[in-house]
C-alpha cells in the first residue's frame, strides 16, 4: 500500500478509536507506520519560542502564588506549564530511534526543573509575611501516598492513549504531571531557601522518580499500541531510562537505612515533698511544792496550724525541633497527610497527648499560629519549664 490510500490514510488513522489504530498498525507496512510516527512526532514537537514563553509565564504565576499563598494562582500556573510535549517527545524517542529527540526533550525537562526550583527559592526571598514554624505553602502537595501514585500512573496511561488518537484530553490529563512533579520542584526550592539542601533533596528526588515513572509507563503504553522500540538507539534510550528509574527508586525508598536516634532523656517525675514544719511540744512538768497544796496543771500549748500555700500553676510543656531538615506536622498520629513543616530549632507547645504506634511515640502540639498537629517525638527535645 502507498500513502495516501482509501484503506489507510494518516487523517483517518488519527481519528479512529484506539483499538482500530492498534489493528491498523498491525497490518500496516513499514512506510505507513513511519508516516504515522512522523505525524505523532510533529504533534509532540517542542517549539522553542512557545516553550520559553509558557515557562516564563507559569514561573511568574508560581512565584506569585507562593508569595501570596494563593491556591488559585497555583492552579492557573499548572495549566500553563509546557510539560506535555516534552514528556511525549521523550516517550516517542525509543519508537522513532531518535537520540536527538530524546536529548532535546531531556534538555527541556531539565530547564523547567531548574527554572521552577529557582522560582521557589525566589518566592521565599520575596515572602514578606512573618514566617512561622510551619510556613511551607501548599505543603499538602508533598504527600507521597498510594493515592498520588495511582492518579499519576492513570494519567500517564490515558495521556498516551488519548495522544495517539489526536484527542485534546491528553493535555488535560497532563496537568496532573504539572501538579505532582513540577510543583514539587517549586516547593523544593522553597525548602532549600528555608532549611537547606538536606530538606530539598528528598522532594527533588521524589519529583524525578515520578517523572521517570511517567515516561517509562507511556513508552510501554505506546509499545502496546504497536509503536515498538526500534534499533539499537531506541533500546539504549529505553534501557537508560529504566536504569535511571531504578537509581531514583533506590535512593527514594530503598536507601532508607535505619537511623540511630539518640533517645531523649527520660524525665522522672519528681515528687515534691512539702517542707516539714517544726512542731513545738511543751510537756508539762510538775514541780513538787513544799506545801501539800496541789497546783493546777498547766494547759498544753496548742500546736501551730499549717497555713495552706497556693499550689504553683504548672507551666506548659515545650519542645524543640532537633531535626536539621525540618519536621513534618501530620493531621493524625502516623498519618500520611502533611499539614505543615516545623523548622529546625523551632519551639512548640506540647499538649501532653501521646500515642504509641509501631513502637514510635507521636506527640500532639500547638504551633504559634494555633495549628494542632502530631509529630514524631524522636525529633523533639523536651524543654523543662
Amino acid at each position: 500500500m502507498s500513502i495516501p490510500c482509501t484503506e489507510f490514510t494518516p487523517d483517518r488513522l488519527r481519528t479512529q478509536p484506539q483499538g482500530q489504530i492498534r489493528r491498523y498498525l498491525g497490518k500496516a507496512s513499514d512506510q505507513e507506520r513511519q508516516g504515522f510516527l512522523d505525524v505523532l512526532s510533529h504533534r509532540a514537537a517542542i517549539k522553542p519560542l512557545s516553550f520559553i514563553l509558557q515557562v516564563g509565564l507559569s514561573l511568574l504565576l508560581f512565584v506569585l502564588a507562593l508569595v501570596y499563598n494563593k491556591l488559585l494562582l497555583l492552579m492557573v500556573a499548572a495549566l500553563i506549564v509546557p510539560a506535555h510535549n516534552a514528556l511525549l517527545s521523550l516517550s516517542l524517542a525509543p519508537g522513532t530511534r531518535s537520540v536527538a529527540r530524546a536529548g532535546g526533550a531531556i534538555l527541556a525537562l531539565v530547564l523547567m526543573a531548574v527554572a521552577f526550583f529557582g522560582g521557589g527559592y525566589l518566592a521565599h526571598e520575596l515572602y514578606t509575611q512573618e514566617v512561622s514554624a510551619e510556613a511551607l505553602p501548599f505543603s499538602f502537595l508533598l504527600n507521597d501516598s498510594w493515592l498520588e501514585w495511582l492518579i499519576l500512573l492513570l494519567s500517564a496511561i490515558f495521556t498516551a492513549y488519548w495522544f495517539t488518537s489526536n484527542s485534546n484530553l491528553s493535555r488535560l490529563s497532563a496537568i496532573v504531571f504539572n501538579v505532582l512533579i513540577f510543583v514539587q520542584m517549586l516547593l523544593a526550592g522553597w525548602q532549600f531557601a528555608r532549611v537547606g539542601f538536606e530538606a530539598a533533596f528528598p522532594t527533588l528526588l521524589l519529583a524525578v522518580l515520578r517523572l521517570l515513572c511517567v515516561v517509562v509507563l507511556m513508552i510501554i503504553v505506546l509499545w502496546s499500541l504497536r509503536i515498538k522500540i526500534k534499533a539499537v538507539a531506541g533500546w539504549l534510550i529505553f534501557v537508560g531510562l529504566i536504569l535511571l528509574l531504578g537509581v531514583a527508586a533506590y535512593f527514594c525508598y530503598g536507601n532508607k537505612l535505619p537511623v540511630v536516634i539518640e533517645e531523649p532523656e527520660e524525665y522522672q517525675e519528681v515528687q515534691v515533698t512539702p517542707a516539714l514544719t517544726l512542731e513545738t511540744t511543751v510537756e508539762a512538768t510538775f514541780t513538787p511544792m513544799p506545801t501539800a497544796t496541789k497546783q493546777p496543771e498547766p494547759s498544753p500549748t496548742p500546736r501551730p496550724t499549717n497555713t495552706p500555700q497556693p499550689s504553683p500553676t504548672p507551666l506548659p510543656l515545650q519542645g524543640r525541633v532537633t531535626s536539621t531538615t525540618g519536621l513534618y506536622c501530620r493531621n493524625e498520629p502516623g498519618g500520611v497527610e502533611i499539614i505543615g513543616v516545623l523548622a529546625y530549632q523551632s519551639i512548640v507547645q506540647l499538649t501532653g497527648k501521646e500515642v504509641q504506634i509501631n513502637n514510635r511515640t507521636w506527640q500532639e502540639l500547638e504551633t504559634d499560629s494555633g495549628m494542632i498537629c502530631w509529630v514524631d517525638d524522636a525529633f523533639l527535645e523536651i524543654i523543662q519549664p
